[in-house]
């Protein structure tokens, strides 16, 4: 065997062995930042040199170390060499979401977290920008978990309050509060269960709910007018008031000056000519209910005009395809005043002979005031109105302006 071979097997035999790696143990490396893991080199060793990734170091065969949010890669130096110890992931999660929302709204909540981790809440996870869009059906905290962490957050909840009223609200009538919660687990509600109907009068029902551990109270009034149960020519005092607020309301021209004048009886003679009941020009209990559920008519035509419904008796002003004043009208009597579209073409400030601030639409037809204005079809052929509100028709009648008569 030559000399170099020999050589290389004497190297082999008798060259020393590779050190082991020392071990260490760690105690948690995954959790809430900071994190304080403990570290343990398990070999004998002249040095210890502990390394922690994020830029601290220590010396000793066991240390301890407070990382701060992020992924850390520790390593120890010993006799036996460098080696990698188990990564460290240390973790602030946290959560905000709105202060207060009502029941059954959508609300976005915000999400940070570090290191970057998915982070899921009810099965859902954060978009890239750290938002979830949720809807509020409760009030238990929002818990998103991240990396086995978790992290809450409250929103307070506006819990849905209805509040309505079962009976006629006239002197003497029994009138029901009903008061509904929603869900029924916000809490209780309390209030009144009846509206004091003993005089005429605003009677205020207010009604609160007391919350559960994490609703917000709520609370709602009703402004519930207790009317006299019959109005007719004459009367004064609250019920009247409150009846003239009602038609204004509608939009039926009458006085707010809480006296049943002529105005009333005729504001009262529309509102019966459009419901298509007894023109008594009086008010009853069935009216006062009627008045309460009613609607404003709607218009036949659409744009800015006005409109003389012979069938009903009544004129309509209309802006933008919505009537804004309803107005008592007596038309011919024989049933004359021509059916059509046609527009103003002459206007009179003030009486032309018995006419009263006339707005003529066709030769002698003209919308204009008169002292006689019955619920029933009695002029020559005009659209009577009554002479308190005939100015303020005329004025809402420019020249040119259409008006539709139709019935």
């Amino acid at each position: 065997m030559r000399r170099g071979a020999a050589l290389f097997i004497l190297f082999f035999v008798f060259a020393p062995a590779a050190h082991a790696a020392c071990g260490q143990t760690q105690t948690a490396v995954s959790g809430e930042a900071p994190l304080k893991v403990t570290f343990t080199a398990v070999c004998t060793s002249s040095v210890y040199s502990w390394s922690f990734g994020d830029g601290a170091t220590a010396v000793g065969q066991t240390v301890t170390h407070t990382f701060r949010a992020g992924h850390w890669q520790p390593a120890l130096q010993t006799d036996a060499g460098a080696e990698r110890g188990r990564p460290v992931t240390s973790i602030a999660l946290r959560l905000s979401a709105p202060r207060v929302a009502r029941y059954g709204q959508y609300v976005v909540l915000h999400v940070s977290v570090v290191p970057r981790l998915p982070v899921t809440l009810r099965g859902r996870r954060f978009g890239l920008k750290g938002k979830l869009r949720v809807r509020v059906l409760s009030a238990h905290p929002w818990v998103a978990t991240a990396g086995g962490l978790r992290a809450s957050a409250q929103t307070l909840v506006k819990p849905l309050l209805t509040v309505s009223l079962r009976g006629s609200p006239i002197v003497g009538g029994s009138v029901r509060v009903v008061s509904t919660l929603h869900p029924a687990s916000a809490g209780a509600v309390v209030g009144p269960h009846r509206v004091d109907a003993r005089t005429a009068h605003t009677a205020l029902v207010t009604v609160r709910s007391r919350p559960a551990k994490g609703w917000v109270a709520v609370s709602r009034t009703l402004s519930v007018p207790v009317v006299s149960p019959s109005l007719s020519a004459g009367a004064s005092g609250p019920s009247v008031r409150l009846l003239e607020q009602r038609l204004q309301e509608l939009h039926y021209a009458v006085r707010a000056d809480g006296y049943y004048g002529d105005d009333d009886v005729e504001a009262i003679y529309a509102f019966q000519k459009v419901q298509g009941l007894g023109r008594t020009g009086a008010v009853t209990a069935d009216l006062w209910q009627r008045l309460a559920v009613a609607h404003t008519p709607p218009a036949r035509y659409g744009g800015d005009h006005v409109e003389i419904d012979k069938t009903r008796q009544v004129l309509f002003v209309v802006r933008g395809g919505r009537v804004t004043l309803i107005v008592a009208t007596s038309t011919g009597a024989t049933g004359n005043t021509p059916p059509g579209a046609w527009r103003v073409y002459r206007k009179v400030n003030g009486f032309d002979w018995v006419l009263y601030y006339p707005s003529y639409f066709l030769r002698g037809f003209a919308v204009h005031g008169y002292p006689d204005v019955p619920p029933y079809p009695a002029s020559h052929g005009c659209a009577r109105i009554p002479m308190w509100v005939a100015t303020t028709v005329y004025g809402l009648i420019p020249d040119g302006s259409t008006v539709y008569v139709y019935g």
